[in-house]
């Protein structure tokens, strides 16, 4: 049973990276998209380049999010199957799944405002300024939860190595 633990723990390590990578790209993307509509990197706001932007954006976030709480059932899964065969675990593995809750919650709240960002290029709703600031706090919790997401990784690859 070991080994089986070992190569679930090696798997939810993968799925945390992915998370983080995902998340990183949500972040540049976003930013991408906030310069698109300065008129001062392109010489003129490119609305068109900001869409494109912005709808990668949403999926690299969506990506985050879903592995986000992917890991943070499967973490759990694992401690569960820990505790069931009488197996100590540890205090930083308990917290490492709570960050992953944590993490998708800053990645929901990201991928929410990226949306709305999104939402804010179209005719119907047409609003840079709302776009703007919709795209700087989706960032921001991006931000966040990749920075969590690359705790959790580091927090796992050290409980691996022991």
């Amino acid at each position: 049973m070991r080994k089986n633990i070992k190569n679930e723990t090696l798997l939810l390590i993968a799925i945390e990276l992915f998370s983080a990578i995902c998340g990183i790209i949500g972040v540049i993307l976003g930013i991408l998209s906030l310069l698109s509509l300065d008129d001062f990197v392109w010489g003129k706001a490119n609305e068109r380049l900001s869409f494109i932007f912005t709808v990668l954006t949403v999926g690299f976030d969506f990506a985050s999010t879903t592995t986000a709480i992917i890991a943070f059932k499967f973490g759990g899964l694992i401690i569960k199957r820990k505790e069931s065969e009488g197996k100590e675990i540890c205090l930083a593995e308990k917290f490492a799944n709570k960050l992953d809750l944590y993490s998708f919650f800053f990645g929901l709240f990201g991928l929410l405002l990226s949306i709305l960002s999104l939402l804010f290029l179209y005719e119907f709703m047409k609003s840079d300024v709302g776009s703007e600031i919709a795209t700087v706090l989706s960032v921001i919790c991006d931000s966040v939860s990749a920075l969590i997401v690359l705790w959790v990784f580091k927090i796992m690859i050290k409980l691996n190595g022991k």
